[in-house]
């Protein structure tokens, strides 16, 4: 059994109603059985490549206690990004690389590996105070090993009346704050993570998992579809990225920036975007309700997760205007939060690693903005479809000036060069 080929559980994984009754009545120490009338509804389509996202309404029968009467199954496979990558390949006439034998194994163990991150990270999150952070209620975590080479997943709480705010939306500066709270408490906690315990985390995220975002062929549609927009309003600035990418993306200074500025690795997100943010509405406002998605949690330096929230999330006039402020928002939060233990940085490294990391961090964000444009365009509410365009349009432009400028910034410290 793999994770590249269909199995015989729910939604083709490899993983059965049995198995998840098993765990459910072990973990929740009761008797009661799934019921006749029991359902599975995939609630994660488009949202996620690398896991299925189940909704599961278990029907109890024989209760003996308060169980949840409806619960979430995240389960890893392959089958989600085989599917996405052959529309994609068959839409743009090129050759899916993902359908490549050889390239199907290396990339199930590198799905195995953030899997069992994600186990760790929950393992971890679990043990901070509820006042502090929400984390959904775990049931139940199950890690790939050689004895379980399929069967990796994830049962937790189903979390009710909660939205994503899309990357073609903003959102307030307010409400960033509350997310840097959150990723101060995460942090702190962090440091008392013992050495022997982080390897359970991912090494090397840029190396193993983010290149594959940055191979030519794929930045080469992102770079076709910025000369396609607008009249060719990006087209510019897509030919100058295209020739400094290979200058810019230098993966191995990036995982050693916090080495390079003398700052202590924290325990980081890795992926924090805007889908992996949930809100709550109430009225006008949104709050926090939680951040999701640890697959690529690891230990590393923590502008890497700000840049990336930042260019997702915020309008390009937002970030540009409050990146600073937010920085010493955040360092605040920290240092509420370690108390009287040692900073693991300074401000001031935490803002020229910001800097540095831009040109790559916003750069992981480009392709995803691709796909979400042909969404936009294919909303039939021409008002909205304007309104989001222009969003999405304006925080784009932003991110790809910005990160052409300190990537010349980034040049000049390599030269050696005074910087201001």
């Amino acid at each position: 059994m793999n994770l590249y080929t269909a199995g015989e559980g729910l939604f083709d994984t490899h993983v059965t109603w049995d198995d998840i009754e098993a765990d459910m009545q072990n973990e929740l120490r009761t008797v009661a059985s799934f019921g006749p009338n029991k359902s599975v509804k995939d609630v994660g389509e488009g949202n996620g490549f690398m896991s299925k996202i189940l909704l599961i309404e278990p029907d109890w029968q024989n209760k003996d206690k308060e169980l949840p009467k409806k619960f979430l199954a995240k389960i890893l496979t392959q089958l989600a990004i085989q599917k996405l990558s052959t529309k994609v390949a068959e839409q743009s006439k090129i050759d899916n690389h993902f359908a490549d034998p050889e390239f199907m194994v290396k990339f199930e163990e590198i799905e195995k590996r953030c899997h069992n991150a994600e186990v760790t990270a929950y393992s971890h999150l679990i043990k901070i105070p509820k006042v502090k952070i929400t984390v959904p209620e775990i049931y139940c975590m199950k890690k790939f090993s050689e004895s379980n080479p399929a069967k990796g997943y994830i049962l937790m709480e189903y979390l009710d009346n909660i939205k994503g705010i899309h990357i073609f939306e903003n959102i307030s500066i307010k409400e960033v704050r509350e997310i840097l709270h959150y990723l101060a408490v995460i942090e702190a906690s962090s440091l008392r993570i013992p050495k022997e315990e982080r390897a359970g985390f991912i090494d090397e995220p840029f190396k193993t998992v983010f290149g594959a975002m940055l191979e030519d062929e794929v930045m080469d549609r992102i770079y076709s579809m910025f000369h396609s927009l607008d009249k060719g309003k990006l087209a510019d600035i897509a030919d100058r990225l295209k020739e400094i990418k290979s200058e810019m993306v230098d993966i191995q200074a990036i995982e050693s920036l916090s080495e390079q500025l003398g700052m202590e690795r924290v325990l980081c997100h890795g992926d924090l975007w805007s889908m992996n943010i949930l809100w709550r509405q109430s009225g006008d406002e949104h709050h926090l309700a939680a951040l999701v998605d640890y697959q690529i949690a690891h230990f590393g330096c923590p502008a890497t997760d700000l840049v990336r929230m930042f260019s997702a999330c915020l309008s390009g006039k937002d970030r540009r205007e409050h990146w600073e402020e937010l920085l010493e928002c955040f360092y605040g939060y920290l240092e509420e939060e370690v108390g009287t233990r040692k900073m693991p940085y300074t401000l001031e490294q935490l803002k020229e690693a910001y800097r540095r990391f831009f040109p790559v961090g916003a750069f992981l964000i480009v392709p995803l903005i691709g796909p979400l444009f042909e969404c936009v365009f294919k909303n039939p509410d021409e008002e909205m479809k304007k309104k989001c365009l222009a969003t999405i349009m304006e925080k784009t432009e932003c991110i790809l000036d910005d990160m052409l400028h300190f990537h010349e910034r980034n040049i000049k410290i390599k030269r050696g060069e005074m910087i201001h």
